[in-house]
């Protein structure tokens, strides 16, 4: 089994390892890189009986998106020692606790001068549940996934167009405010679908 130190490595922007290892070291957490899980990018989980702490990232990720997950979780860290758990998962204190261990890496030697101002953005307007609720920060991290290219965000599909979720197929029939009603074809049901979310185009149409 490889050690925390050496998994962080792997995954993490180079410039980045030092601070990400002190982070752990510090916090005494028992780390993962997980299976890619298609409802989180990463959590953490605190275990009032044995004093656990534990993060998991999903390992999938690429090295940016990686990088912001680890620290988002390690700001639940942060909370829990200083708040406890009574707090809101991503009220004031954690804002502040993920500002906190935040800045001190928001440098260009770490990420790409896009991811850079998207994080500047981000941060200046409060951080939101996860870098997921952020559109914006979204769309720019997944430029450095492999499959970028296979992949969109719903909202910036048009209504009319098929696109693909896992095997299943879906046509947009109708944009809403942060929703999009959608027809999945295989069994004419409809479904309500953020526009946030990232969808396999259906090259087909190209």
């Amino acid at each position: 089994m490889r050690s925390t130190p050496d998994i962080l490595r792997a995954h993490l922007p180079l410039a980045s390892i030092d601070y990400a290892i002190e982070l752990w070291r510090l916090g005494r957490f028992y780390f993962k890189a997980s299976r890619d899980r298609e409802t989180k990018l990463g959590d953490y989980t605190f275990d009032p009986r044995t004093k656990k702490h534990t993060i998991t990232v999903n390992r999938g990720l690429n090295q940016y998106s990686f990088l912001v997950t680890y620290l988002h979780e390690v700001a639940h860290l942060v909370t829990t020692i200083r708040h406890g758990i009574s707090v809101k998962p991503h009220g004031e204190e954690w804002q502040s606790a993920f500002k906190e261990v935040m800045y001190p890496i928001l440098k260009p030697e770490v990420f790409p001068a896009d991811v850079l101002l998207a994080l500047h953005l981000h941060m200046f307007n409060e951080p939101s549940a996860s870098s997921c609720g952020d559109v914006a920060l979204m769309k720019v991290l997944s430029r450095y996934d492999k499959d970028a290219d296979e992949y969109t965000f719903l909202e910036d599909l048009k209504v009319g167009d098929v696109f693909y979720i896992k095997n299943d197929s879906f046509k947009i029939e109708e944009f809403k405010t942060k929703r999009a009603l959608c027809i999945q074809l295989s069994s004419g049901r409809k479904y309500s679908v953020a526009k946030a979310m990232k969808v396999k185009k259906d090259l087909s149409a190209s």
